[in-house]
């Protein structure tokens, strides 16, 4: 009830403001009595958009591109950036992505997604992109981004798969650290079968460069 007074209310405004309008363009112009008939219609399509626009606006349905509605609601996540494992949670406050916004970020609409913030690298935005492979299990992705959101690079520093050797079946572990100047060291890790400790297989280093790519560098010693 209260919303159609309110808006019962805005149309007498809008009225009022519409009879103003065709009084001033009839008297200043010094138009003939057959424009009367082209201004009322201007005005009319005026007032039904305006109509329309409070109407949605009552429903909390945006004029806004969905794509930059979704990035200008991310919450920001400071670095630097210390892997947490599987307690993705801990990282900061993540931002599910809506089904319809997948194919941007190369999914399926089946995929469970979830998308936070970091802070620009030079000129490029980058977002940290959650994939679920099962209900425990996460992945996390670097995505850097152009001034239109578009996809640059991407990069996975976390995740866990199977693995089966010649002479042992394990899992194999990524991790990482992330620097505030945008240093992303990551480390693989095995854990086999029948130990109880995983054990450093690899590190590399990548940074992001000029054109907005992940880069590997040398690991200085």
């Amino acid at each position: 009830m209260i919303f159609f007074v309110s808006l019962q209310a805005e149309m007498r405004k809008i009225a009022i403001l519409t009879v103003s309008f065709m009084a001033m363009l009839i008297v200043s112009c010094g138009q003939k009595k057959k424009d009367a008939a082209y201004y009322e219609h201007m005005v009319d399509s005026i007032r039904k958009a305006e109509q329309v626009k409070e109407l949605r606006r009552q429903a909390g349905i945006s004029d806004v591109d969905p794509l930059e509605d979704f990035f200008l609601k991310l919450s920001l996540r400071s670095l630097p950036v210390q892997s947490e494992g599987r307690k993705w949670e801990k990282l900061g406050e993540f931002t599910k992505v809506p089904r319809t916004l997948n194919e941007h970020f190369g999914y399926l609409s089946a995929a469970e997604l979830q998308v936070m913030s970091l802070p620009r690298a030079g000129r490029y935005q980058v977002v940290m992109l959650l994939e679920m492979q099962d209900s425990i299990t996460p992945a996390l992705y670097l995505y850097t981004l152009d001034h239109e959101h578009r996809n640059i690079d991407q990069l996975c520093i976390y995740e866990e798969r199977a693995e089966d050797r010649a002479t042992d079946f394990g899992r194999t572990m990524m991790d990482y650290y992330i620097t505030s100047d945008w240093e992303i060291t990551l480390m693989k890790y095995y854990l086999s079968n029948e130990a109880t400790s995983p054990q450093l297989e690899e590190t590399r280093r990548y940074v992001i460069n000029k054109e907005g790519r992940f880069e590997e560098v040398i690991i200085e010693l």
